[in-house]
């Protein structure tokens, strides 16, 4: 199975060579061309890898994480670019080429899911249990459910929602996209008595706070509402497209909610 995996990587791979040469083509660029010059052959260079890997790796998140790489220029198209500005362009493109390289394994894990990994092991050993071995980045970082664990109050006991978004960590770290669309929901749709308010709604329309706060609760009440109510109530169908992560992170939203609770919590100690 492996060996079969492996060599449907490879075939995939074909023209990645290609387009890390435009990348090294680009470094030289970086070294002596002007501003809009590098500007234009950046992001011809990246357009043109994110349509490779839409065509190559369709629905796994690949391209997004591609496009979401720094952005890499010198300066603006009329300015004079500095050795340091040449020199921060040249390391965001090797960002890009380093990116491009760990390309094959990043397909391979994703072929070979976390879960589909874990259950598979679970029955080669002949076990009723699944075991985990998991390092994964947090969608919660967790120092901010540390500060929502030193939090104390009296009238809202946080325990649930911590665990909430402890198991957002864990949905995450094993690919379990379905299981964040619905946590995230979880997590929105029991917070709103914190803000004195009935549900989400109440708290995205009315809650006083910065434009970029509403905006992000806006975010929260719909598109992500959204994205769990498409997966919680949609019937089996001949054909499903599973999400990727791109889908279901909500986490920057997310974080500034959490934010928001721990400050209007603190205050009212």
């Amino acid at each position: 199975m492996a060996n079969s995996l492996d060599g449907a990587v490879s075939v995939a791979m074909k023209g990645l060579d290609e387009l890390a040469s435009l990348g090294a083509d680009l470094k030289t660029k970086i070294k002596l061309a002007e501003p809009l010059e590098v500007s234009m052959a950046a992001a011809g260079w990246k357009a043109r890898v994110a349509e490779w890997i839409r065509d190559q790796f369709p629905d796994s998140g690949l391209s997004a994480e591609w496009a979401a790489l720094p952005l890499i220029e010198i300066g603006l198209p009329l300015s004079k670019p500095t050795d340091f500005s040449r020199g921060m362009a040249e390391i965001k493109a090797d960002q890009h080429l380093s990116w491009l390289a760990s390309l094959p394994s990043r397909v391979a894990l994703r072929q070979a899911a976390v879960p589909d990994r874990i259950n598979q092991q679970s029955l080669e050993i002949g076990r009723r249990e699944v075991k985990l071995a998991l390092t994964s980045r947090a969608i919660v970082d967790p120092a901010r459910i540390q500060e929502l664990k030193t939090v104390s109050s009296t009238q809202f006991d946080l325990s649930k929602l911590i665990r909430l978004c402890e198991e957002l960590n864990l949905a995450f770290a094993t690919e379990s996209y379905l299981a964040m669309a619905m946590l995230t929901r979880a997590i929105i749709d029991h917070v709103p008595p914190i803000f004195g308010m009935k549900n989400f709604s109440e708290v995205a329309n009315n809650y006083a706070g910065s434009s970029t706060l509403k905006r992000e609760l806006k975010n929260l009440e719909t598109t992500s509402r959204n994205i769990a109510d498409l997966h919680l109530h949609s019937q089996i169908r001949r054909k499903e497209v599973l999400p990727t992560i791109t889908q279901v992170d909500a986490s920057n939203s997310l974080d500034l909610l959490l934010c928001e609770i721990i400050v209007r919590m603190s205050a009212s100690i």
